[in-house]
């Protein structure tokens, strides 16, 4: 069975500080590595507006409830309001939030890895740059150390070869934000010994975000995995049909909202995502496959060429002000 008395990730952006903050969100202490000191505050800064929303979220829950009570119809009087309020009072205090981020170290070292059981690379989704980051830890990492990829649809096998810890590579693909979102696929390569894809599963079914227990799944090393091989097209499909005319982003996204169940429409949905992994995505699918059905709109090309990435850039389908 797997013990993590400390783990690392690498990569403080969005997904690599929000893998951090869960994992310290489950009292283990953790290394948080970029390349440099700026990007490694601004990924400090990102916990802390995840601790600070959460707080926020908890501290207002009796207030809700009051409001839909009565909004129902029913009165409460200031006793019973007072009452609910005590019942319902967060554990998840300012203070929790600031004893679960003093449990993050932020470093630019490989050498604070050195006694980590386990490291989560969440760095740019390059096969070069990750290829580099797992070259470096290879290095310094014990051999007991157990190397996670959040790749979202690079080979694990091919990015591990090689290595003097092979076999204890494998993909840990979370999902954004890994705080709300409990799933992750858990991919191992040619070279992955079984006993570790067994562990880390293990390990993660102990885990929990903010909403529940964490969902790790195996999937079979293949292009996309599952969710990005079914996601990916679909959304890219929503560009497809937008470069046909067919409706406005806002009534394609009403229509998937209000028609199929989604809760976000596939083209804000993109926008979350990140338009250029979108495209990243949908073009290593068309090249591994094969298959034209994969090729991406041009719609999705020229909004990545142009820089309207999407939320992070402020600018995507819809304007992020």
């Amino acid at each position: 069975m797997l013990k993590v008395q400390k783990a690392g990730v690498i990569g403080a952006g969005t997904m690599g500080a929000a893998i951090a903050e869960v994992l310290a969100y489950n009292e283990i202490p953790i290394v948080l590595k970029d390349v440099n000191d700026e990007l490694v505050s601004k990924g400090i800064q990102r916990i802390r507006s995840i601790l600070s929303d959460l707080v926020r979220f908890n501290d207002g829950k009796a207030d809700k409830e009051i409001a839909r009570i009565e909004a129902e119809g029913v009165k409460l009087t200031e006793d019973q309001k007072a009452s609910l309020r005590a019942r319902m009072k967060s554990k998840f205090t300012s203070e929790k939030a600031d004893e679960l981020l003093a449990r993050v170290k932020g470093t630019t070292s490989y050498s604070d890895f050195s006694d980590v059981d386990l490291v989560v690379e969440a760095a740019f989704e390059n096969v070069s740059v990750k290829r580099g980051v797992f070259e470096e830890l290879d290095k310094v990492l014990p051999d007991r150390a157990i190397l996670g990829s959040n790749t979202s649809s690079l080979s694990i096998t091919g990015l591990a070869k090689g290595l003097k810890h092979t076999p204890n590579t494998l993909i840990t693909h979370f999902f954004n934000p890994p705080y709300m979102l409990p799933l992750v696929e858990i991919v191992g390569g040619a070279d992955t010994k079984d006993e570790v894809t067994a562990d880390v599963i293990g390990f993660l079914l102990g885990l929990k975000n903010h909403r529940s227990n964490l969902v790790p799944i195996k999937v079979k090393e293949v292009p996309g995995f599952v969710v990005n091989r079914l996601l990916i097209p679909m959304l890219n499909e929503a560009c497809f049909s937008l470069d046909e005319g067919s409706a406005s982003p806002r009534d394609i996204d009403a229509a998937m909202k209000s028609g199929a169940g989604m809760p976000m429409g596939p083209l804000e949905l993109a926008d979350m995502i990140g338009l250029d992994v979108c495209l990243d995505v949908i073009n290593i699918l068309n090249r591994e496959y094969g298959d034209p059905k994969y090729r991406p709109a041009q719609t999705l090309k020229r909004k990545v060429e142009a820089g309207h990435l999407g939320r992070k850039s402020g600018k995507g389908f819809y304007d992020y002000p």
